[in-house]
């Protein structure tokens, strides 16, 4: 405990319920001790009067406090013995459950929201997929597919005052561009003007 924080207890300590299901016997033995090593600290061993009283207050914080670290009771401990949390009446089951509650509201709560707001942004981050957007927009019709030529990209000269001058222009600068609006004019001419044979046709 003497290298952790109260950051490093929360991100990197093991939940108190996969810690007892993991070493029971031993985790039960080390909150024990250290409770033992607090009550005699804060003089309390009136209260305390034998192992079946710690034991019992071992058995509350657990079933009190499911979510927090095994770290973090034991920071909550520590911070009991250096005095951070005021006991104005006698140490008691009920006085510790209430110092490590205002540990957990003051310093745990904290650090889970700060952490949920990360994963949020990640989660948020990772499912975000321009190129699938792009397609399903695409597909209900609210964008439309972006032309294969590129002329409406490159901005004409400012000093262009007449049409042709523009026409000079593309046909230089856009040479395959011009060349298939021409053959998309034509094309179209084409197919407008009736040719001789229906004329004399008709």
């Amino acid at each position: 405990m003497a290298k952790h924080t109260v950051e490093t207890a929360f991100h990197s300590g093991l939940p108190i319920q996969k810690a007892l299901k993991a070493q029971e016997p031993e985790v039960r033995l080390l909150l024990l001790s250290e409770l033992e090593r607090l009550i005699r600290q804060v003089g309390a061993t009136r209260t305390f009067q034998d192992q079946t009283d710690t034991q019992n207050a071992i058995e509350d914080i657990i079933e009190v406090f499911p979510s927090l670290k095994l770290e973090e009771i034991l920071m909550a401990f520590k911070h009991i013995r250096q005095g951070r949390y005021k006991l104005y009446s006698t140490f008691t089951t009920m006085t510790l459950i209430e110092c490590v509650r205002k540990y957990e509201m003051e310093i745990t709560v904290p650090q889970r929201e700060k952490q949920h707001k990360v994963n949020k942004h990640e989660a948020l981050t990772a499912a975000f997929d321009a190129g699938r957007l792009a397609r399903d927009l695409l597909a209900q019709g609210k964008i439309k597919a972006p032309r294969k030529t590129l002329d409406r990209y490159i901005p004409l000269p400012t000093n262009l005052e007449t049409y042709e001058e523009v026409e000079n222009w593309r046909q230089v600068h856009l040479p395959q561009t011009t060349k298939e609006s021409q053959e998309s004019t034509t094309a179209d001419e084409g197919t407008d003007r009736p040719t001789d044979e229906s004329v004399h046709t008709s």
